[in-house]
């Protein structure tokens, strides 16, 4: 499926992810997948999700030069994600990062739009998190893990993170909420948000957010880009093989 993406046109790829293979099994072959794609590098860049200093040092050791780190603005999230609070979590990566370039580092802020259990995140708790992931990575992605977002929302939100010196993109679900996600795609956009997270055919969700739903369709982010009249490099045209590989081969499975 990685090959796949790539022969569309797609250059950015999150391949897998370092974490605790007891806690999320769909993962524990991803430095065996890493290592069949990895000579993809010389025309994208394939990231690897680390928790923590242990996932950094074994994505390191398989090749892996981009790193997409976590953490949330929720002090419950990041114990059910990552068992340590926010402080404890930040710290921890300050550390686990120590060599590595901060234009390698894409931070996710998990929750960025409400946490399922704490509910709107208060602003200073925002704000803090948003400092941290500035001085740790040049990307800050803001995930709506919980499909909670709105337009007005993710307005208040982007404007926060416009303060910062990352370049923004968004993350989103369909979950809770069941509102239009190209309402909120274009909300994003009109704020000057031009990277958006995706998955071909919504695959995936957040294992440890109950109701998080899938991810953003490419499908869709793409077919919202054709009807704005913005060309990303890749089409409808293109994807349909590929959509119709995973429908048969991936998702009859699921």
């Amino acid at each position: 499926m990685i090959e796949k993406i790539a022969d569309v046109g797609i250059k950015n790829i999150e391949v897998g992810a370092m974490v605790s293979h007891e806690k999320v099994p769909n993962m524990a072959d991803s430095a065996v997948v890493f290592d069949n794609v990895s000579y993809l590098q010389s025309h994208c860049e394939l990231g690897m999700l680390v928790p923590n200093k242990r996932g950094v040092e074994l994505a390191r050791e398989i090749g892996a030069t981009k790193f997409n780190i976590f953490f949330s603005p929720s002090d419950y999230f990041n114990m059910n994600n990552l068992g340590r609070n926010t402080h404890s979590a930040i710290t921890h990566y300050c550390n686990a990062l120590e060599g590595i370039r901060k234009k390698d580092v894409r931070v996710y802020l998990s929750t960025a739009f409400g946490c399922p259990i704490t509910g709107d995140i208060p602003e200073k708790a925002m704000q803090t998190a948003l400092d941290y992931a500035d001085t740790l990575g040049s990307s800050i992605v803001l995930c709506d893990t919980i499909g909670n977002a709105n337009p007005t929302l993710i307005h208040e939100v982007v404007s926060m993170a416009s303060e910062t010196d990352a370049n923004l993109a968004l993350h989103l679900h369909h979950g809770l909420r069941k509102g239009k996600m190209t309402d909120n795609l274009s909300a994003a956009f009109d704020c000057g948000v031009d990277q958006f997270d995706s998955s071909i055919g919504g695959l995936g969700g957040c294992p440890f957010i109950p109701g998080s739903g899938g991810n953003l369709a490419t499908e869709q982010l793409v077919a919202w880009g054709e009807k704005e009249n913005l060309d990303c490099g890749v089409s409808l045209k293109d994807l349909k093989p590929l959509v119709n590989y995973v429908d048969k081969s991936i998702k009859v499975g699921l």
